[in-house]
């Protein structure tokens, strides 16, 4: 218990005062305004006809699609201009397969459609895989569906444990939510590690948590990304008739907007599990160490946090670390959850460069600053304006807090090599989470201690320990491609930064 005390006093003076302005809670990643008079063949594709029953009508046709007043228009019609397709309806839809997927954070579209029986518009969401997997083990997500003259929308989650299982009421897989009908109405769904949140014009309608464990299926909208499906169906929707009196159909999309959460928690590097279990947070009181359980990974930690009490496994040096950021400036923390686990073995901070200009206070500020953010490797000669007895201390510090000083770096071929020099055009955390995370890891050059210098530390520990696909590199401009898993992350990144700037201010 000392010694986790002892390690939030060593990080309260990063603690200053928190803006009374809330940081925002997303960042726009990408969006499609249907502006230009023309589908964007990168994000989207015409829909072609299958045996499922809600594409036994779907054409790529042009007529069932259209362009008017920055609207995407997707028609249903009867099929009295294609004599060649037996089928009685052609209708049209459009997909992001194989071609853009959403991660967690906001999926928000804004339409409007026409009401007829038999007509059946909807906006929703599979899951993208690259192997077999049958409907609905993957899960499929309506963020918006109206069937007949009903005054609702249908707003449902399916999944194994809801279709196969059948149950649809533990808990409640479905919402009819009221719409403004003949408008624009906007259509949203937030998904998250632990539940999906739908809306209707920024009204929450529906919450589907998972359950503890999310057995049975109940909950497989956390294993993967979801491609975004707007198609105007006909039939199939349990009307007793089509009503060709009101046909030709519209579903018309104003815009799609995908918006990213900055996570659940502002954690740098992120967790890769964190499930808040109560959000309602109580003082952090007691932490104990569970020293049964251990994993093959000497960086891995558990934290399970309950009514004030954490409990923590693995390494204790990077949970502790997690746990001085979940705590607030009131020294609370939520019922919640952590398992995490470096990509990347080695993330080291080189002082070739700026070496000789430190003196003991910078060191030592230094140190508390890598570990906060999970840095295991400092390269440091000796060098700076330090008396023997102050170079031992730091070393002693760097042990104490998991961290290896070693005097020279040998190259190794699975190791990145980067520094910390940047412009206002393009910043070295742009460059940092461009570039794919080697394997081995990497160390990172500093040439100072100013923001820049810090900001590159904090995006080279959010890259190296979270690792993953870097993305499809630069656009024309040098920046990075918003489209691309990297300038999605890097956006995501930011929001997180501006929060750190505020919270873990050094006095």
């Amino acid at each position: 218990m000392k010694r986790i005390w002892l390690v939030l006093l060593a990080f309260s003076c990063l603690i200053g005062t928190v803006s009374a302005q809330e940081h925002l809670r997303y960042a726009l990643i990408w969006h499609d305004e249907f502006n230009s008079g023309r589908l964007d063949e990168q994000v989207w594709s015409k829909i072609r006809r299958s045996k499922s029953d809600w594409a036994i009508h779907m054409s790529p046709h042009d007529t069932l699609y259209a362009f008017d007043k920055g609207d995407l228009v997707l028609r249903g019609m009867v099929n009295d201009f294609l004599p060649n397709d037996n089928a009685a309806f052609l209708t049209g839809g459009v997909w992001s397969k194989y071609r853009k997927t959403f991660g967690f954070g906001r999926v928000e579209v804004r339409a409007k459609f026409d009401v007829a029986q038999g007509f059946w518009p909807a906006i929703w969401m599979l899951p993208q895989v690259n192997h077999d997997l049958r409907w609905p083990y993957g899960g499929e997500i309506d963020i918006m569906e109206h069937f007949r003259d009903n005054p609702t929308v249908n707003q449902t989650v399916h999944s194994d444990y809801t279709v196969n299982l059948g149950q649809r009421n533990r808990p409640s897989h479905v919402a009819y939510p009221k719409y403004n009908e003949g408008e624009y109405n906007t259509y949203s769904m937030e998904r998250f590690q632990d539940s999906l949140v739908f809306f209707v014009n920024g009204k929450r309608t529906l919450n589907y948590p998972r359950f503890r464990d999310g057995d049975n299926g109940q909950f497989p909208f956390s294993q993967h990304d979801y491609y975004l499906i707007l198609d105007a169906q006909i039939g199939r929707d349990r009307s007793p008739y089509i009503d060709t009196t009101k046909m030709p159909v519209e579903l018309r999309i104003d815009y799609v907007r995908y918006y990213e959460l900055d996570t659940k928690t502002d954690v740098i590097p992120e967790p890769k599990e964190f499930q808040v279990i109560k959000a309602k947070k109580k003082k952090l009181r007691r932490v104990v160490y569970d020293v049964e359980t251990r994993f093959d990974n000497p960086d891995e930690y558990r934290i399970v946090v309950k009514c004030g009490k954490a409990t923590i496994a693995g390494n204790r040096q990077w949970a502790e670390s997690t746990l001085a950021q979940l705590v607030d400036e009131n020294g609370c923390i939520a019922n919640l959850e952590v398992h995490d686990w470096p990509t990347c073995p080695n993330r080291g901070i080189s002082l070739d460069r700026c070496g000789k200009k430190l003196r003991f206070n910078d060191l030592s500020q230094l140190l508390d600053e890598m570990a906060f953010y999970k840095l295991n490797r400092l390269q440091w000669n000796g060098e700076g304006a330090l008396t023997e007895a102050e170079k031992d201390e730091i070393r002693s510090r760097a042990k104490e807090l998991g961290i290896e000083i070693q005097t020279e770096i040998v190259p190794l071929p699975n190791r990145d090599y980067l520094d910390s020099e940047g412009n206002e055009e393009f910043p070295a955390s742009s460059r940092i989470f461009l570039h794919t995370a080697s394997e081995d890891g990497g160390w990172l050059y500093l040439k100072g201690l100013g923001e820049d210098d810090m900001e590159a530390m904090k995006a080279f520990s959010e890259r190296y320990w979270r690792g993953g696909d870097a993305g499809e590199g630069a656009s024309e401009n040098g920046l990075p491609d918003v489209l691309s898993p990297a300038g999605s992350r890097l956006a995501n990144f930011r929001e997180k930064v501006a929060v750190h700037r505020e919270r873990f201010l050094y006095k």
